[in-house]
């Protein structure tokens, strides 16, 4: 969003002049369900958001959930799609084709993206979100704000912050500590916001350690304006609000949706009593008046097209680059078009290709692989069955899909999470698939020589109980309305895949990081797992996955070689590798760079996300690659300095197709912001003073020559000199004073804090 201008911020005053306190009040709370207040007469136009991030329901004023009347728009792919692309231009071009359905349908602010970390695989609302990582999730969502904003529709990040559960969602306080909170759970937020600068960003309804989002001063004010500039409008989810006045007060501008006149009471009153006063009530307005300004531009930009036939292309275009082909024995797909095929699953002819809830979109058509497979098989190569119908077995449904896969050279399986599976309102209570689904998959790969499992769903399922029941896994997540088309460019060869996981697919729900501690109980979620998330998680441990972070397979092959990294005065660095196609047929590969601390003082992560780029490299051909990383890439939060920091030392970068296929390494040396992490200070332990010569002589002098040790210190069996060292070297600064017999006076002490403290 474009910052205001002396002169936008002159005619805001003049329009918020000419109002009474009371209709300056009326603003800071819809009209309705989807649209503000507005005068007209006066200047201030009103204006309308929407859900959602995957297409627009433009709805009536009056309508909640906005099913029952919603006209038709262009399903995109789901954020948890999306994400497998890895691709920032596609994201933009999403967004740019959001903006485009939003203008179709008079909708100036897109409820989206949503952007939450996927803390665990049974969120409920997992396929709204893009990933488990941060940088991945910042990344895209910048890029899509960018693409909407591009169109002349405002976008709204949600849900800020850590809204990771529908589970008891308005009432849970996620306890996090706040390391996990810097580095994970508000670091895709800090990149959205900075580097696509959207017009809104939206409160979320949980708390954050005991504090509601839209009553969190902290969050939406302090870190959100303060430390990351955000010069926009913070609206809160729809109906979050529990306290109008303390929201305000905390940054809190528009409530949603219309309070039948609660909050523009709660807000009055306050301002009678002095607990708010003009100014509190002007800021806020201020920002609605600014944005409703925004949209009644006439040189407003234009939409990238107007036709849904081409945005339904560009939902085709995303959809096909962010399927993932997980596995592929035997050389399975591509298929040949002379192959009998069997198509079975409910799927094959109902894909489920969106999620349920707020952002679900009415649709004019979508596509069915039981229609497009006749772009590439004549009618007699192609048989199908239901096979299921629901999540409980059928057997007479069943014993139809099996008879027909034994007649075919390979059973297409389309099989997934039901919408009854996962939706906004709920979590997932398992990450199995259903009964039937698993049915089929058991029986038809028992007669048929080959098959193909295509996943929907919008989180990870568990692979690990069928995975070797199938010859090849295509993973199709929530891939829109033309999904189904998608899928079989792919199967039959006419697209390359190029899609990459954007979470870790564990062997068991029992893996998973935040298992002991999801869903919490007594209104809170304690995140004991702190930022050890995803695949920080399993790498760490050296657990193994069914499938890791970033993986994803191609119909041809890739070497990288020639790894180079720069650092340049800012400390920002320059990764090269080059990348060669050794196989027969063009295609996209993801350069995946990862950032590992070789000497920490806290404890880091084997490897972190930092940086990425899709290439597209023909066949014989070789790309360099080029990432750029900054200081921040290298950094991690300092709790005892409440801020970020740069270790000095040796950083090794790390190049690869995944979080477990690094291909090429090369090491970096930073000279970073203090040697250490410790506060230095009185209880800081002596090991830290060390390095400093002088006090360390008289460390030695005082060991070999104190009473307890008998004046000898040398003497002593080795394991005895161990733990004498490992005793003072542990022992605060402030404990020596007690235990030297006047070795160290308090003058001392002083003077070693102040000597190691200049040395930072």
């Amino acid at each position: 969003m474009t910052p205001p201008s002396s002169t936008s911020d002159d005619t805001t005053s003049g329009l918020l002049a000419q109002l009474t306190t009371d209709e300056k009040i009326a603003l800071l709370s819809g009209a309705g369900y989807w649209r503000t207040v507005g005068y007209p007469e006066r200047g201030i136009a009103a204006f309308t958001l929407n859900d959602g991030p995957h297409g627009v329901r433009a709805v009536s004023a009056d309508d909640h959930l906005g099913a029952s009347n919603a006209a038709t728009a262009v399903c995109f792919p789901t954020a948890s799609a999306l994400s497998c692309s890895w691709d920032t231009s596609l994201a933009r071009a999403h967004g740019s084709a959001l903006a485009a359905a939003a203008r179709l349908a008079d909708v100036d602010v897109v409820l989206g993206p949503a952007m939450n970390i996927k803390r665990t695989p049974l969120g409920g609302r997992n396929f709204e979100y893009f990933s488990e990582d941060p940088c991945l999730t910042g990344r895209l969502a910048a890029a899509v704000v960018s693409g909407v904003e591009s169109g002349g529709v405002g976008a709204s990040l949600k849900h800020f912050a850590v809204n990771n559960q529908e589970y008891d969602r308005f009432t849970i306080s996620a306890e996090v500590d706040e390391r996990a909170l810097r580095e994970i759970y508000l670091r895709g937020f800090e990149i959205a916001v900075t580097e696509g600068r959207p017009a809104t960003v939206m409160s979320a309804y949980n708390a954050v350690n005991g504090v509601p989002c839209s009553e969190n001063h902290r969050l939406l004010t302090g870190i959100l304006r303060e430390e990351w500039g955000f010069d926009g409008l913070v609206v809160s989810d729809w109906g979050a609000v529990q306290d109008r006045v303390t929201a305000l007060r905390a940054g809190l501008d528009l409530e949603m949706p219309a309070s039948q006149g609660l909050g523009a009471a709660a807000i009055g009153a306050a301002l009678k009593s002095g607990e708010l006063s003009e100014e509190d009530v002007d800021r806020a307005a201020a920002r609605v008046v600014e944005l409703a300004a925004r949209f009644a531009r006439e040189d407003r930009p234009e939409p990238v097209t107007t036709s849904e036939a081409e945005l339904a292309d560009i939902a085709r275009t995303i959809a096909q680059q962010s399927i993932v082909l997980l596995r592929n024995e035997r050389g399975t797909l591509p298929l040949k078009r002379t192959t009998a095929v069997a198509l079975i699953g409910e799927f094959a002819e109902n894909p489920r290709f969106q999620g349920g809830g707020s952002s679900n979109v009415q649709v004019a058509s979508f596509t069915t692989a039981r229609k497009e497979i006749s772009r590439f098989l004549p009618s007699d190569q192609v048989l199908h069955a239901r096979g299921c119908e629901g999540e409980e077995i059928d057997e007479a449904l069943l014993d139809e899909a099996v008879e027909v896969a034994a007649q075919a050279d390979v059973a297409l399986l389309f099989v997934g999470l039901t919408e009854m599976t996962e939706s906004e309102g709920f979590d997932r209570e398992t990450l199995s698939l259903p009964a039937s689904h698993l049915a089929l998959i058991d029986r038809v790969s028992a007669v048929t020589p080959r098959t193909v499992v295509v996943l929907h769903k919008g989180s990870a399922v568990d692979i690990a109980s069928w995975h070797d029941k199938a010859d090849a896994i295509l993973d199709l997540n929530l891939g829109g309305q033309e999904v189904a088309a998608a899928a079989l460019d792919v199967i039959f060869g006419d697209v390359n895949p190029s899609g990459r996981t954007s979470e870790t697919v564990p062997l068991r729900l029992e893996d998973t990081p935040a298992h002991l501690d999801y869903p919490g109980g007594l209104r809170r979620a304690h995140y004991r797992e702190s930022i050890w998330v995803g695949y920080r998680y399993y790498d760490r441990r050296k657990m193994p996955v069914a499938y890791p972070f970033g993986h994803g397979l191609s119909y041809t092959d890739f070497a990288y070689a020639d790894p180079r990294a720069v650092v340049h005065d800012d400390e920002s660095v320059t990764v090269e590798v080059a990348v060669r196609n050794v196989g027969e047929r063009d295609g996209f590969e993801v350069v995946q760079v990862y950032v590992h601390d070789d000497v920490s003082s806290v404890a880091r992560p084997e490897r972190e996300l930092r940086g990425f780029s899709k290439i597209w490299i023909a066949a014989g051909e070789s790309v360099t690659a080029r990432i750029e990383l900054d200081r921040r890439d290298f950094a991690f939060w300092d709790e005892h300095r409440d801020r970020w920091t740069i270790e000095s030392g040796a950083f090794t970068i790390e190049i690869g197709s995944s979080s477990r296929d690094i291909r090429a390494r090369v090491g970096v040396d930073l000279a970073g912001d203090a040697p250490t992490a410790e506060i230095i200070d009185r209880h800081t332990p002596v090991r830290y003073f060390l390095g400093d010569p002088e006090f360390a002589a008289v460390i030695e002098q005082f060991v070999s020559s104190y009473p307890m040790f008998g004046g000898d210190f040398d003497s002593l069996p080795p394991l005895a000199r161990r733990i004498v060292t490992e005793t003072i070297n542990g022992m605060p600064l402030e404990k020596l004073r007690l235990v030297s017999g006047g070795a160290f006076s308090e003058d001392a002490i002083a003077s070693a804090i102040a000597r190691l403290t200049s040395l930072r």
